[in-house]
C-alpha cells in the first residue's frame, strides 16, 4: 500500500518537461529521480512560468501559473515552492510569485541559475531590486551553484548568509559507451546556444587557425546564431570539417557526446553548465573558461583545461595540445569521469535537495 507523501513540492520552471535549457533539463532529472524512487515520500510537480511559445503569451502563461498555485494551496496540494531563478524577466516573475507565496503562507526555496544575474541585479531599477532582495530575504533557503554565486548573494543581501547552500548541478550517469573514430581524427564538440555569450565565434576562429591540419573534425550544435556560424566556417575554409546542425534533442545530443574526444565551452558568462557535467559523465576532456561556478568544477590540467574568455590564442593552443596529446586527453577525461561519480551524480544530488526541502518546510521524517 502506498504511503501518503510527507511533502508536496511545486517546482517553478520556465518551459516545462523535456524542453531545452539547463533549468528544465535539471528539473526533468529531479522529477524522474524522485518518481522512480520507491521509498521517496515527496511528491513533485512542475509550475510552468514562461512557456515555449512567443514572448507575447508569457504573461498569460504566468497568470495561469498563479491560478494553479492558488488552487493547489486551497486544495492542500502544496507544502513548499521551489523557485528556479534567472535574470531579467525571470527575476521579475519570480519576485512576484514569491510575493504570492508569502500571502498564501507557502514557504519557498530560491534556486539561483542565471548566468547573467550578476549583471542584472545591480543594474535593475530600485523597485525591481527591492523586490528581488525581498525574494531572497524572505525565503526559507537559497541554493547556489558555486562560491562565486554565494558571494554575489551575500554581497547584496548579507543577512541571508546563513540560508545559502552551495549545491552544484548534477546529471545522470552515462549508460552508453563512447565510440572510437573510424578515421582516427580527433572529434571536437560544442553543445549550447550559438552566439557571443557562449563564445562560439571565438571557437570557430580557433578552429580556423587549425585549418591546415587534417586530424580533427568538429560539431557545433545548438540554437541561436546558426547561419552566422555556418557562414564564418565557410569563410575560413573549414566547412567540410565543421558540422553546424542546429538545436539537437537529448537523444541526438547524446549521440554527439558518444563520438566526442574534446568538449569545448568557451563562454563569457555561465552559472554551472549542464553540458560540462554531461561531458564529465562521458569521460570527455573539457576545455572551458573560468566563469561563474565553472572554476569550482574544473581544475586546470587536473580534470580539464581552462582558458581566458575571448582569448582565441589560448583556445587554439588548448585545442592543439589535446589534438596532439592523446594520452593527456585520456587522462583528463578519466579524471573528469571520476569527479562526476564522486560529486555530480543525480541520485546524491536529489538526496541533498530533498533534505533542503524538508528543512525549509520544517518537516521531520519520523
Amino acid at each position: 500500500m502506498l504511503q501518503a507523501p510527507i511533502l508536496r513540492v511545486l517546482i517553478a520552471t520556465p518551459f516545462g518537461a523535456r524542453q531545452r535549457g539547463g533549468i528544465d533539463r535539471l528539473t526533468d532529472l529531479i522529477v524522474d529521480t524522485i518518481e522512480n524512487s520507491p521509498n521517496c515520500r515527496i511528491q513533485v510537480s512542475r509550475l510552468i512560468t514562461r512557456g515555449t511559445g512567443m514572448l507575447i503569451w508569457a504573461p498569460l502563461i504566468f497568470s495561469w501559473a498563479l491560478i494553479r498555485f492558488w488552487t493547489a494551496k486551497r486544495r492542500g496540494e502544496v507544502d513548499l515552492l521551489h523557485i528556479n531563478l534567472a535574470a531579467g524577466g525571470s527575476a521579475i516573475r519570480k519576485a512576484f510569485l514569491a510575493r504570492v507565496a508569502r500571502r498564501l503562507g507557502v514557504p519557498y526555496v530560491v534556486h539561483l541559475h542565471g548566468s547573467r544575474f550578476h549583471q542584472f541585479w545591480p543594474s535593475a531599477g530600485p523597485y525591481v531590486r527591492k523586490q528581488v532582495d525581498r525574494l531572497f530575504v524572505e525565503s526559507a533557503g537559497i541554493i547556489v551553484l558555486g562560491k562565486y554565486w554565494s558571494k554575489l548573494v551575500t554581497d547584496h543581501v548579507p543577512e541571508v548568509e546563513d540560508k545559502i547552500i552551495v549545491l552544484p548541478n548534477a546529471t545522470a550517469p552515462i549508460r552508453f559507451a563512447r565510440v572510437s573514430a573510424t578515421d582516427g581524427r580527433v572529434r571536437i564538440s560544442f553543445l549550447g546556444e550559438l552566439g557571443q555569450r557562449k563564445g562560439t565565434p571565438q571557437l570557430v576562429e580557433a578552429l580556423g587557425r587549425l585549418a591546415s591540419r587534417q586530424d580533427w573534425v568538429a560539431t557545433i550544435a545548438g540554437n541561436g546564431e546558426v547561419p552566422e556560424t555556418i557562414a564564418r566556417a565557410e569563410q575560413l575554409g573549414i566547412e567540410d570539417r565543421v558540422k553546424v546542425p542546429g538545436w539537437l534533442d537529448s537523444t541526438a545530443a547524446s549521440e554527439v557526446l558518444r563520438g566526442t574526444d574534446i568538449f569545448v565551452l568557451p563562454s563569457f558568462a555561465e552559472n554551472l553548465p549542464m553540458s560540462i557535467l554531461e561531458a564529465f559523465a562521458c569521460g570527455i576532456a573539457v576545455i572551458a573558461t573560468p566563469v561563474g561556478a565553472v572554476a569550482d568544477v574544473i581544475a586546470h590540467e587536473s580534470n580539464g583545461l581552462l582558458v581566458p574568455p575571448g582569448d582565441v590564442d589560448a583556445l587554439t593552443d588548448a585545442l592543439l595540445r589535446l589534438i596532439e596529446d592523446g594520452k593527456f586527453r585520456d587522462f583528463l577525461g578519466a579524471a573528469a569521469k571520476r569527479d562526476h561519480v564522486k560529486h555530480y551524480e543525480i541520485d546524491a544530488y536529489v538526496s541533498r535537495l530533498t533534505d533542503i526541502w524538508l528543512k525549509a518546510a520544517a518537516i521531520r521524517i519520523a
